[in-house]
Formats: structure tokens, C-alpha cells, sequence
């Protein structure tokens, strides 16, 4: 019988009987392993049996569970964090641009006149009349919004409609405002509205529920791709977030059709955690069991996502004093955003029927007169019902006061916070220095013990989690503007947001997270220490390994 089958080996040494440990499948070596165990705690090197740690120490002490058949990689020094863990994400196929069904990304686009170029190039090889979209454009980066008078110079022969990095603003050309039959006589929903120009008529920006104005005509719809092109997408997708050192990712708005392709991946093996909160529109889906509950490693569905409130980025969220910006429909500074769409009864109606069926429940809120309704309906549902332990969630949470962070910590909520100065910071100086102070209050909820996590909310903003940890430590808008200094954290607590909170958020922080005896081997081997390297250089730091399960998923050793 082989040595590295046999469980443990006993040899008698200086009269006593000692455990030989079993033979590991691999083991990473000389290595400077973040392990997240305590604050500053390190490791040289880790074993691990199929898909779990069974060792962490010295080179010396980990050498020992070596046998014929392990895979030994010498880090050289390389750093080790456990995998990261994106809590927040709205993952989306990915095909090359000439498709017809492909969306045009817009993030990168610095003027107008490059949007316009764009948009023509891709108008010349679209039949006309079909639609097309393009997604995250940034006013910031092209200077101004893509009115409607910009849209019309890439194509009057095609609908076009392009959405903003926040996801909750849109922008329409003449072409798509005419079949919709928006015009000056239009009415703002509930929770949305249209911009107008000086003569009244919308300009094409639509902001939030105004969306629904738009025209459902599927015969400007373009061709769907077929299912295998679809999950071809998807492949393509999360093999691109593998390689930037994410394990797991929360999908938070889930439709039974994703579903049904998240299933599919994991039946194929695909190397990725999938946590999926469902969209509430279909939470009587969830209800009677025809989207099931599930708790396996690579698949979890046991929350459900829902909307409560409007944009940080896209300035529309709901605020108790006015935005620092002159309101041009008066004037004034006397604009507070756009109110949600929801009364405080039917929200606490709505949580009180998903608590009751102890469901997690991630609900999206970004205003802090928005976040105080969220925090009085989790009370409610919870005095009336109490669920031990359920860890509701406020998405975003973006803009707080010390009201809010205490009744988080009192009520045991995990708020998900935004990290994403370095990409949208500009739009957020229309808050004011007095409230830049609480966005994103990373180093008071820190150092409240609040256990929060950090997100992208891709494709809000990148996935890259060197990207985000920049975000959160040093907080710099493109413009250079520091966006709340007093809420900076290190980059260790950051890491340790992402990983160990992010675990905490599904209840698995037995099970990842951490780089620990008897947890999942989910781990990321950077190039660098991040820690230790200028922080100005930290949304650099390479990737090399990602290890997922024990597996190397991606990189070479």
C-alpha cells in the first residue's frame, strides 16, 4: 500500500507512540501567507487534502505531511490570501463587440466625441432599426450626460439607449424617445423622472423608474444568442474573474433563467462559489419551492434581493438634507433626490413576508433617509418574528450618520459597503464635505466591531479586487479628491472585509475565508505583498495563482 494513502503512520520514538501526518495533494512552500487569523498573523507555507487545508505553519512543520505524490509549489516569497469574495455582483455574459446581441462597454470612454464614434462604428454593422446598447458611460469622464443631441449624431436610423455606470440612469436617442411616445406631455412614475431641456421636452436621460416608460417593442430587439452562445458568455465571464482572484461572487438579482445556467456550471464543475439572492419579483418562485433553497459549496440560494431607494453615484438616492448643488428645475439647493417608490407599509409588509419565511433578505438603499425605513423594517419583521441570526443586509449603505451605524450595529445588519471612489468619486462631491465625511464609513464600522463587506456591484464599477482595495484604502477620485479621509482603512482590514466578511455575509465563515486548518482551499497568490508595497501601487499588484478547492484554476506554478 502507498504511503500517501494510508491515513497516519504510527512510529515508535523515544518510547512514545507519535502520529505520522497523511500525505497532502499539495502544498505551497516559502511562501508569506496572509492568514487572516488574527490581525497581522502570517504563515510560510500550508497543506492541502483534496479540497480543504489541513495544515498551516512553518517550511519545516508543513514538510512533514509530504509523500510520493504530493505536489509541492515553492512560493519563492510570494504572497497568499484567501479567496477574495465578491458579495455583490451583476454578472453578464461577455461577447466580442460585433455581435449584435453584445453590449458596448462604456466605462473607458474619456469624451464625447469618442462615445459618438463609437456608437457609429457599431450603427454601421446593425440593421436598421434594431437597438443598441451600450453600458456604465460616466458624465464625469465624457464631460457632460449623453443628452439625446449627442445620441442623435451616432445614428437617427437606430434606437439607442445607453445606461450609466450607477445602472440607475439611462440615456435615449431621439429615435428610441419617439417610438416610446415619450414626449413633453409625459408624466415622471413614482420613483423616477425625466430630464427635461430649457423647452421642457426630455432631454434622454431617464432616471430610475422612468425606465419602465420605454418601449417593450421586441421587434427592435436584436437576435438572442443561442443557449450554448450564452453560456459560452458566461465561461468567458467568471474565467475573467477567476483571473483577477475571485472564489466567490453573490449574484444579487438572480431570474430563474440565470438560475438555471448557474446549475449548469456548477453540474459542468465549473471552479467558481455562486451565492444567488433572487430578484423579489420572484420570490413566490422561492416560495413554493420551484426555485429551491440550496446550501452546497459551489451553489447557495437563500436570500432574496430587493429595491429600496435609488443611486448613490447616479445622485437620486433620497437624503435628509439637500444635495450641494443648485437644483436647475428652481434654482435653489433644495434637491433631496428622488423619494422611493415604496411606502414605509409596504415595505415593512414585504420584509415581514420574506422574514417569516426566514430568508435572507439583501436589500438595496443608498440614502440615509432611505437606509432609516430599511433598518425600521428589519426592526419590525424581527420584533414581530424573530429569526436568530439571519444577518439581513443593507446594500450600498452608502450614506450614513452615527444614528444609522449604531441601530446596524444594535440589530446585527451587515451593511455592504461601496468602495469605488477611485472610479466614481467625482460624482460624489455633490454631498457635500459634511456628509463625505459618513459615505462608506469603513473605519467608524470598523472600529464599532460592525462586520460589514465590500462589493464592486459590477458592473457599477471593475471587478478587480486589487481595484476595490484601493477603493477602500485610499479613497482618491479621479479627479484627485479624497472622498471621506477620516473613512480610510488598511489594506489588511480591507482584504479581511472581503474575504472573512464576505463569508460571514452567507453564513459560511466556518468554511472559507480564512487561511485555516478546515476550511476551503480558496486561495490567491499576488506577485507582491500589498500590505507592505506603496499603497499607490496596490491596484497594480499582479495575480499569478488562483486556487479554487485545491485546484489551480488559474496561473501556472
Amino acid at each position: 500500500m502507498r504511503i500517501g494513502c494510508i491515513l497516519s503512520l504510527l512510529f515508535f520514538i523515544s518510547g512514545h507512540l507519535v502520529a505520522q501526518p497523511s500525505a497532502a495533494d499539495l502544498i505551497l512552500t516559502n511562501g508569506n501567507i496572509i492568514t487572516l487569523q488574527s490581525p497581522g498573523s502570517r504563515a510560510q507555507a500550508l497543506a492541502i487534502t483534496g479540497s480543504v487545508i489541513v495544515a498551516v505553519g512553518d517550511n519545516a512543520s508543513i514538510q512533514t505531511h509530504a509523500g510520493p505524490n504530493t505536489k509541492v509549489i515553492d512560493l519563492h516569497g510570494r504572497t497568499v490570501t484567501p479567496g477574495f469574495n465578491d458579495v455583490h455582483q451583476h454578472p453578464s455574459p461577455v461577447y466580442t463587440w460585433d455581435k449584435p446581441y453584445a453590449t458596448l462597454e462604456l466605462d473607458t470612454v474619456s469624451s464625447m466625441a469618442s462615445l459618438i464614434d463609437l456608437l457609429r462604428r457599431k450603427a454601421a454593422i446593425t440593421p436598421k432599426g434594431m437597438l443598441i446598447r451600450g453600458s456604465r458611460y460616466n458624465e464625469a469622464r465624457l464631460g457632460h450626460q449623453p443628452t439625446r443631441e449627442y445620441l442623435d449624431q451616432a445614428s437617427t436610423d437606430h434606437p439607442i439607449l445607453i445606461s450609466h455606470a450607477s445602472g440607475h440612469l439611462q440615456a435615449a436617442n431621439s429615435y428610441l424617445l419617439r417610438i416610446s411616445g415619450i414626449d413633453r406631455n409625459s408624466k415622471d412614475p413614482p420613483g423616477g423622472a425625466l430630464e427635461r431641456d430649457a423647452n421642457g421636452d426630455p432631454d434622454g436621460i431617464i432616471k430610475e423608474s422612468a425606465g419602465r416608460l420605454l418601449t417593450h417593442d421586441r421587434s427592435i430587439e436584436p437576435p438572442r444568442p443561442t443557449p450554448e452562445e450564452e453560456l459560452d458568455g458566461y465561461h468567458r465571464c467568471f474565467r475573467a474573474m477567476l483571473a483577477s482572484g475571485l472564489t466567490s461572487i453573490g449574484d444579487c438579482w438572480t431570474t430563474p433563467a440565470k438560475v438555471k445556467m448557474y446549475q449548469t456550471l456548477v453540474a459542468e464543475g465549473f471552479p467558481m462559489r455562486f451565492n444567488l439572492y433572487i430578484g423579489v419579483d420572484y420570490l413566490d418562485q422561492v416560495l413554493s419551492g420551484q426555485i429551491p433553497r440550496v446550501h452546497g459549496d459551489f451553489l447557495r440560494i437563500e436570500g432574496i434581493k430587493i429595491f429600496h431607494g435609488n443611486s448613490f453615484s447616479g445622485k437620486t438616492c433620497w437624503v435628509y438634507e439637500p444635495y450641494d448643488t443648485i437644483n436647475p428645475a428652481t434654482g435653489k439647493k433644495d434637491y433631496y433626490g428622488i423619494p422611493p417608490a415604496r411606502s414605509q407599509a409596504g415595505l415593512d409588509s414585504l420584509v415581514s413576508k420574506i422574514n417569516h419565511a426566514g430568508l435572507q433578505i439583501a436589500c438595496h438603499s443608498n440614502g440615509d433617509r432611505e437606509i432609516d425605513m430599511v433598518l425600521t423594517a428589519y426592526e419590525r419583521a424581527q420584533a414581530a418574528d424573530p429569526k436568530p441570526d439571519i444577518r439581513n443586509r443593507i446594500e450600498h449603505c452608502s450614506i450614513t450618520n452615527q444614528s444609522i451605524l449604531d441601530r446596524i450595529k444594535r440589530d446585527s445588519i451587515i451593511p455592504v459597503f461601496h468602495s469605488y471612489a477611485n472610479e466614481l468619486g467625482n460624482q460624489l462631491q455633490v454631498y457635500g464635505a459634511k456628509r463625505l465625511a459618513m459615505i462608506m464609513p469603513t473605519r467608524t464600522a470598523t472600529d464599532m466591531g460592525i462586520i460589514w463587506a465590500m462589493h464592486s456591484d459590477y458592473s457599477v464599477s471593475r471587478y478587480e479586487p486589487m481595484r476595490r482595495l484601493d477603493g477602500a484604502v485610499r479613497r482618491i477620485a479621479p479627479n484627485g479628491t479624497v472622498i471621506g479621509a477620516n473613512q480610510r482603512i488598511g489594506v489588511e482590514e480591507a482584504i479581511k472585509a472581503y474575504c472573512v466578511g464576505g463569508a460571514y455575509t452567507s453564513h459560511e465563515e466556518d468554511r472559507k475565508g480564512r487561511v485555516v486548518v478546515g476550511q476551503l482551499a480558496d486561495l490567491v497568490v499576488l506577485a507582491e505583498d500589498p500590505t507592505t508595497e506603496d499603497v499607490t501601487r496596490l491596484k497594480d499588484v499582479p495575480v499569478e495563482m488562483t486556487i479554487v478547492g485545491g485546484r489551480i484554476v488559474y496561473g501556472q506554478p
